[in-house]
């Protein structure tokens, strides 16, 4: 069958879909005897607007998806969608303009919300091919996967590893809710440094100290100098008074305190920072809580109570300064912790102490750091980013928050003593009636937790779920641990730390076999994709000019794993000239091809060696998850060694009536390269293959490409070189002296080392180049040409 002339990539990549869905090629078989290769998918979260950053993902799980598939493996790829989380509550707020107070239709909204974004961001995934096996979806907020993470969370409780305690937490005022470690991080800012004068007691002197927070004076519990800076060795141990409280705090000696920073003196506030958590734990100091959950100072702050934290800064300021108290004012640039999970935060966080939901998982990190080394990395640097992140853990996970659309944490507690108790997997407890009358340990009053899980507690057990162990399936035994996980460098803290804990903690044993690190893909200026910095490229974008073929080999041929790339559309507009130019090379070779063996010339022979070599090194790359490599190796091969050589080559035999084994050749070649290209480029690949080979259904079940020995053939790849050499230098000279390429020349006189391999070569230089006479002389390589 021919194929059109031209690659109409919206009506193939359209039907070429839907015969995927209804065919079910891309099914897991539970039944099959094939070795399984099961993918741990990230559920992303349900934005609905997917970026580059899911484009490059789906194409990375899907190519390795569809290569293993051709390997004989049983491939379950399911895909899973991440529900909950603050940015839903803020969309539905906005949209729909219902509060969280009426919980029951706000949760409506939140979840119809989702339903529509999880139908854009499927219908995306399905136009750029991705090879789910749909029948194995799974979202965060239903009630059998809610069920299950509460189920593990009574497990944890049970095993003493989830308590309930006070603890000053990471609360973001803008968002109103607590937040983990791996939420926030340092933003450079602009601010300013003041040094205040707190007077000593009974005495005309004062001790200076410098801080970027002045609103936080009212929780001032102790003043610090380093021990060694001589500067304040008559200071320590006395008292100093706290301006507008007259509170008297001790002059604390603290290795910790660097004597560079502003005047070496330094108070401590509960609380400021986590230095200030860790020294008031550290010296038994007093609490002093002056902040509000909405960024407020509260009735600790005296006459500032009521100001926001950044009014309370210029009020205190102001009076200090009237007061004489304000010795200088500094402009620096600091490192400010922030609300950094969410890039539409980013806003400066407050420690606040409150009861909260912990798991203990600072005790586990030993075990999880030797686990880490049971699973290979790819690159194996990015586990070093998690033994990092695990060695300087300071505190336990905390996995409340104070939100609304999350999974409810299964308990029920005592309003007096805070004892707890558990509940039931798949209840909601803010809902429902306590089990008991009253507490039990001192009969006060009893309700239900009205808290919600952090959502990577949710998504932190996806191996569990795609292998089957949540529904206590017999797959779970082929199934465990995953194959392979795929995610970004970005939430090697978060994602990939936390599922080792929680898997570990369910079945003690590694989640995953294989950890794949991914880059973020950046704009096309180097900087991360934003609206306001004006370099967002979308992939709708790229798919309409392209279609997702092009989409897909262009980031590929991004970069390496584990770097973060600028997106390139001059590697756009590269992957869709190659895909002009292997459906024009498929066509020309559908009309001239045979699947039928005849004998092989020396040309024949050297492009079948190379192409067993050509598949060799494809399969190594795609093994070693260098898939930019892979690619480049088969677009340059197809492109320059087969196209411009070979085709060129045989093209005067294949016009003639005994074209020998090259109908041949050209058969083998292209099966083989439709067969390579497959994960790459799979509508392109199966539009080919279907028109053109079927021996099955699909290209994507068919055998992948194996070399093979025997056509490995070293003496005819060296005539094959030599023979373009010879076809490169009468080409040169056809141009240099303006003579068509399909004019003849009367004489050419090769000069080469081995005149064994001239008579090899000669009726193929005739017959390419339209020579009338060609002549071998012994020597080193050169040409005389007489035109």
């Amino acid at each position: 069958m021919e194929l059109p002339k031209r690659f109409d990539h919206k009506e193939i990549e359209k039907r070429v879909s839907e015969f995927w869905m209804k065919s079910g090629i891309f099914s897991f078989k539970r039944d099959s005897n094939k070795p399984v290769f099961v993918i741990d998918t990230p559920p992303p979260f349900t934005s609905g607007v997917p970026h580059m950053g899911h484009a490059l993902w789906w194409t990375w799980n899907d190519l390795i998806a569809r290569y293993k598939r051709m390997r004989g493996f049983n491939v379950l790829l399911p895909q899973g969608w991440d529900c909950h989380g603050l940015p839903t509550e803020l969309k539905v707020e906005k949209h729909y303009g219902i509060s969280k107070d009426d919980k029951e239709n706000f949760l409506k909204a939140c979840r119809e919300w989702t339903e529509k974004c999880i139908e854009r961001m499927k219908s995306k995934m399905i136009e750029m091919g991705y090879s789910a096996d749909w029948s194995q979806e799974y979202s965060t907020d239903t009630e059998e996967y809610m069920g299950f993470v509460q189920k593990t969370l009574i497990n944890l409780y049970e095993k003493g590893l989830l308590v309930r305690v006070k603890h000053p937490v990471m609360w973001c005022p803008r968002c109103k809710t607590s937040l983990a470690k791996a939420e926030v991080g340092y933003v450079e800012k602009e601010g300013t440094l003041y040094y205040i004068r707190f007077p000593l007691k009974d005495s005309e002197k004062h001790i200076t100290i410098a801080t970027t927070r002045p609103e936080l004076l009212p929780a001032c519990v102790a003043i610090f100098v380093h021990p060694q800076d001589e500067r304040y060795t008559t200071f320590v141990g006395k008292k100093a008074i706290v301006p507008f409280f007259n509170r008297e705090v001790e002059i604390i000696p603290n290795p910790d305190v660097d004597p560079e920073f502003g005047t070496g003196a330094v108070y401590l506030c509960t609380y400021g920072d986590e230095s200030d958590i860790k020294w008031q734990k550290r010296y038994g100091l007093p609490e002093i809580n002056v902040v509000n959950e909405n960024g407020t100072l509260n009735e600790n702050a005296g006459k500032f109570s009521g100001l926001s934290v950044e009014d309370a800064r210029i009020k205190i300021i102001e009076e200090l300064g009237a007061e004489g108290l304000v010795e200088r004012e500094e402009k620096i640039t600091h490192r400010v912790l922030s609300h950094t999970e969410r890039q539409n935060c980013l806003s400066p966080i407050e420690f606040i102490p409150k009861m909260q939901w912990v798991i203990k998982v600072r005790e586990l990190n030993d075990k999880i750091l030797e686990l880490a080394e049971k699973i290979r990395w790819s690159p194996e640097h990015m586990k070093t980013r998690l033994v990092n992140w695990i060695k300087s853990m300071d505190w336990d996970w905390i996995i409340s928050r104070q939100r609304v659309y999350g999974t409810p944490i299964p308990f029920f507690v005592c309003t007096e003593c805070d004892f707890s108790i558990p509940g039931k997997p798949f209840i909601d407890p803010s809902r429902e009636k306590p089990p008991v009358e009253k507490c039990p340990k001192c009969g006060g009053t009893v309700k239900g937790e009205e808290d919600v899980c952090d959502g990577w507690v949710d998504s932190s057990i996806t191996p569990l779920v795609v292998s089957g162990y949540w529904r206590g399936d017999t797959i779970f035994d082929n199934c465990y641990p995953t194959s392979l996980r795929q995610q970004g460098h970005d939430i090697i803290r978060t994602w990939a730390y936390y599922t080792l804990v929680r898997c570990y903690l369910e079945t003690g044993e590694i989640p995953w076999k294989e950890v794949l690190i991914n880059g973020m893909v950046l704009g096309p200026d180097g900087r991360e994709m934003h609206k306001s910095l004006g370099n967002v490229v979308e992939p709708d974008e790229v798919l309409e000019k392209h279609g997702a073929d092009v989409v897909r080999a262009g980031l590929v041929l991004l970069g390496a794993y584990g770097k973060d790339s600028r997106f390139s559309w001059k590697d756009m507009e590269f992957a869709s000239r190659f895909a002009t130019k292997f459906w024009n090379i498929s066509r020309f070779c559908g009309m001239h091809m045979k699947d039928e063996k005849a004998e092989l010339s020396v040309t024949d022979r050297w492009m079948l060696s190379k192409l067993q070599r050509l598949v060799s090194e494809v399969t190594g790359e795609i093994e070693n998850y260098q898939f930019n490599v892979a690619f480049t190796k088969l677009h340059d091969f197809i492109w320059n060694e087969f196209a411009d050589n070979y085709i060129e080559f045989v093209k005067y035999r294949l016009y003639s009536e005994n074209p020998g084994g090259a109908p041949y050749v050209l058969y083998v070649s292209l099966y083989t390269f439709v067969r390579l290209l497959a994960p790459f480029m799979p509508f392109l690949a199966e539009e080919i293959y279907q028109k053109l080979f079927r021996k099955r259904i699909s290209v994507h079940i068919e055998d992948w490409p194996e070399p093979v020995e025997e056509l490995v053939d070293t003496e005819a790849e060296k005539t094959g070189e030599i023979l373009k050499a010879i076809i490169a230098g009468i080409r040169q000279f056809k141009s240099k002296n303006s003579i068509p390429l399909n004019a003849r020349i009367s004489k050419v006189e090769v000069f080469i080392p081995d005149l064994s391999l001239g008579e090899r070569i000669k009726d193929d230089i005739r017959g390419i180049m339209k020579v009338e006479e060609v002549k071998f002389r012994k020597g080193d390589f050169k040409l005389r040409i007489s035109a």
